[in-house]
């Protein structure tokens, strides 16, 4: 698990502190990583299993409630939605939420088909008291209006590192606490190591634009073509392509959102023209490459 944690890297491109009256709702969105922490009041709507402390103890929330929208996530809990499908949640009271919106990289897109959706761990805070109190602070107040986001305190040199930072040690202290909780699969531990998957993860992540052959990978992983084929979708949830797919497209976010042209991102992600990335790109994000390199990137920890 250490290993795994060490390997996990992320960029933030949004932190916030979202406040919510009593009835009001919020969403997390398909497509987005986005990482909560529940700093006051409580959440209803919780529709799969959260993590209550204690050695080897797991919740099933939906299975203990008759009405799914009443499960609730109490202050000190924190929350990982993966942008699988859409989530919306309820305050049932004058709550404040601490909301991270990420993209993972490398190794934590493999995480990202291991993990549910969304990941839930009850009493955090009980679990790692000083990563709560972290996330407590890390958030500007989200603007009432344009005129107010327009007041806000100025970025300081670094701000954008340390949100980074600050951001890696919620995700790996609830990653951890999920684990140590017994919330894993039995097997989980396995699937997120396994050394012949490692060998063509590597080589895919280091050049996602390579023109990968399934003979290709299957003799990285040192298998015949239909075990490693098998062998990936057991363990990954994806064929090889569709992994490969996902990968480019993270790939290509990372590249637009830092300037790199869309002809350019398509050509070094191995498509063989622009349409076709931008296509795929479309399908993968709901809008054009055009529009995503031109969107703002708020970044702030404080």
């Amino acid at each position: 698990m250490a290993q795994l944690l060490e390997s996990v890297d992320l960029t933030v491109t949004h932190t916030r502190r979202v406040s919510l009256a009593p009835r009001e709702r919020w969403s997390a969105p398909v497509g987005v990583t986005s990482l909560l922490y529940l700093d006051a009041g409580e959440l209803r709507g919780v529709p799969v299993a959260a993590c209550a402390t204690g050695p080897r103890r797991c919740e099933i929330t939906t299975s203990e409630v008759a009405d799914p929208a009443q499960a609730g996530l109490s202050a000190g809990s924190a929350l990982l939605a993966l942008g699988r499908t859409p989530h919306t949640f309820t305050a049932a009271e004058p709550t404040t939420l601490i909301v991270v919106t990420l993209e993972l990289t490398e190794t934590a897109q493999r995480l990202h088909a291991l993990l549910p959706d969304p990941l839930t761990m009850v009493g955090f805070s009980a679990h790692d008291p000083a990563v709560a109190a972290l996330a407590s602070n890390m958030g500007h107040p989200e603007p009432d209006s344009a005129d107010d986001a327009n007041l806000g305190t100025p970025l300081r040199p670094g701000d954008a590192v340390i949100c980074q930072l600050m951001a890696r040690t919620l995700l790996l202290s609830v990653l951890r606490a999920w684990y140590s909780a017994g919330c894993a699969p039995a097997d989980w531990s396995a699937r997120v190591a396994d050394p012949h998957l490692d060998r063509v993860l590597q080589a895919i992540h280091e050049n996602p634009g390579h023109d990968w052959s399934l003979d290709g990978l299957a003799t990285l992983g040192t298998m015949s073509r239909s075990v490693f084929a098998r062998r990936f979708r057991e363990v990954l949830g994806a064929s090889p392509w569709q992994y490969l797919a996902s990968l480019r497209m993270e790939d290509a976010k990372r590249r637009l959102a830092t300037g790199a042209s869309v002809t350019q991102t398509s050509r070094e992600l191995g498509y063989a023209s622009d349409e076709g990335f931008s296509r795929a790109f479309r399908r993968h994000t709901g809008v054009p490459p055009s529009r995503w390199r031109s969107r703002e990137e708020p970044v702030g920890a404080r």
